[in-house]
């Protein structure tokens, strides 16, 4: 039985972002569906590739648009796939090595013949190769069980149908493209959606001159896989369609690959020569290899070893010369100036028009407006008494009041992590009337608001340009301390005057009462402030 789609109300409008999603997910759903019966008669190996690669692009694809979907359908939908791709990878990996291996055998004894003609002599490393081959295809037919087995569960849990199903019932609902939210909530998710994968792709960087570092190699791969695979998605939203970087990352994922090759192969000879170094043999075990067939391993070895020392030294070259060409800060001026225009917004009327939807956004959490506002109140206050010091401008105090206002929307889901929920809110929202850069600055505000995190810390704030980083830190350190003012949520302290000076910025609170927990709260939240102006904060 297919379980009911998900329960939005009838003729409920799609959101920007699912609309962006019913365009990218179902080509990828039919290309993953349409190669079940090839792979099922397993009489190409072409069927299981595309068909693997297929899961790998709608797995990779499907959390992108989480949202679009309740979460028993998303978790349901990953579950199964998963389950697919395991398997299919397995079978897929094992058909690689045995085309390889019939390929380069007879690469290798079309050489030994040109050298040694008609002498009746054998290629060195045949018995190597007749070994690995004759494992591998046995192999390979114990996996085509695993593979149908797979198939049948996949086809028995109804999960294509229910995603096609689902799939039809959105579009059905869409009876024109929400142009707002297309350019309001896409082109900042994409954003970091791409900026995070390049993100983890590019802390490998102080691994690539390192020859023996073979697990950070493996792992630079699949960031480069995964950093494909989500410009992909979002290709459209870009003039291009991303056309050049993803040539570059794909170059760098297929040399990776290739290197990668070469490491199973040194590992699983490996550990074939030190069992059988280790072991005693039968005279009737005809199963290992004789010794002629380890010599001939000891070759392949060899051969795979110096393989790998020539593409390690392709790749250091290819990825010094991207560096060098700056491929990277393209990529990112890519992300934030070259969309096409249904995927810019049109700029806010009014400074009133993003103050009033930002309490919009704010009234989704009800419980929290009380102190939203008077944090807002202090933030606001803050950032006039050291107009001096900051030297911010009208639209920056704007952007202070939005965040403020919203600070913490990520209660929603729980305190716990809230300040990484409001900020990714705030990037997808397609009610704020704001581009990317600004909806930054905002997210940077709202996910360093809490403890000691920074907005140096978001994967977002690499995108921005140096004038916008110096804002957004300054900005955030503002909100940080008018955050602490208000700690317990009480709304005490009602007035802050502030006294700038060379060394110092002094803070006299206004209350009728006493206030110690408070003021604490700000001046450990002040760390960021203090950094930023390079003057201590003082409060009395």
């Amino acid at each position: 039985m297919i379980p009911a789609p998900d329960p939005r109300p009838p003729g409920a409008p799609v959101t920007g972002q699912c609309w962006f999603m019913l365009q990218r997910l179902p080509p990828l759903l039919d290309a993953f569906a349409k190669e079940t019966d090839g792979v099922r008669r397993a009489e190409d190996i072409e069927y299981i590739h595309r068909m693997r690669v297929a899961s790998r692009r709608l797995r990779a694809a499907l959390p992108l648009f989480e949202n679009c979907f309740s979460q028993k359908q998303y978790g349901r939908w990953m579950a199964e796939i998963a389950g697919i791709t395991r398997a299919l990878g397995e079978a897929r990996d094992t058909d690689v090595q045995i085309a390889f291996l019939v390929k380069f055998e007879k690469k290798q004894a079309a050489a030994f013949k040109k050298r040694h003609k008609g002498d009746g002599a054998e290629p060195p490393l045949g018995p190597a190769l007749q070994y690995l081959l004759s494992d591998l295809r046995r192999k390979r037919t114990r996996q085509q069980d695993h593979v149908l087995s797979a198939l049948d569960a996949l086809e028995k849990s109804r999960v294509i149908l229910e995603m096609q199903d689902q799939f039809q019932a959105m579009s059905a609902s869409t009876r024109r493209i929400p142009r707002q939210g297309l350019a309001r909530g896409v082109p900042a998710r994409a954003a970091l959606r791409i900026e995070s994968r390049l993100r983890t792709l590019l802390s490998y960087a102080p691994w690539v001159n390192h020859p023996e570092a073979v697990a950070e190699h493996h792992a630079t791969r699949i960031a480069a896989k995964k950093l494909r695979y989500t410009m992909e998605v979002y290709g459209p939203v870009y003039r291009l369609g991303l056309a050049r970087p993803l040539a570059r990352v794909k170059k760098i994922q297929e040399i990776l690959g290739d290197l990668h090759d070469c490491d199973v192969w040194i590992d699983q000879i490996t550990r074939i020569l030190l069992k059988e170094r280790s072991l005693l043999r039968a005279p009737d075990d005809m199963k290992r290899p004789d010794t002629a067939t380890l010599a001939s391993l000891r070759l392949f070895l060899q051969d795979r070893e110096k393989e790998r020392t020539l593409l390690y030294q392709r790749f250091v070259r290819y990825w010094e010369s991207q560096a060098r060409a700056g491929m990277w800060d393209e990529l990112r001026q890519t992300i934030l100036f070259r969309r096409r225009h249904d995927y810019i917004p049109v700029p806010a009327s009014s400074t009133g028009e993003i103050v009033s939807a930002a309490r919009t956004l704010a009234r989704t959490v009800s419980r929290m407006l009380p102190h939203e506002q008077h944090v807002t109140d202090l933030a606001l206050q803050l950032f006039d008494g050291t107009k001096p010091l900051h030297n911010l401008g009208a639209g920056d105090r704007t952007l202070l009041e939005a965040a403020a206002l919203i600070h913490d929307i990520g209660w929603k889901g729980g305190r716990r992590k809230h300040h990484h929920r409001g900020a990714d809110r705030v990037l997808a929202d397609e009610t704020l009337p704001l581009d990317i850069a600004e909806r930054a600055v905002i997210a940077l505000m709202i996910f360093s608001h809490r403890g000691r995190h920074t907005p140096e810390e978001h994967p977002v704030f690499a995108l921005l340009s140096p004038t916008d980083q110096d804002r957004a830190l300054r900005l955030a350190s503002l909100l940080k301390v008018a955050d602490g003012f208000d700690y317990d949520h009480t709304g005490t302290i009602h007035t802050i005057r502030c006294m700038t000076s060379r060394d110092a910025v002094t803070i006299a609170v206004v209350t009728p009462g006493e206030v110690p927990v408070e003021c604490e709260h700000a001046r450990t939240k002040a760390d960021l402030f203090r950094r930023v102006f390079e003057r201590d904060l003082v409060i009395r």
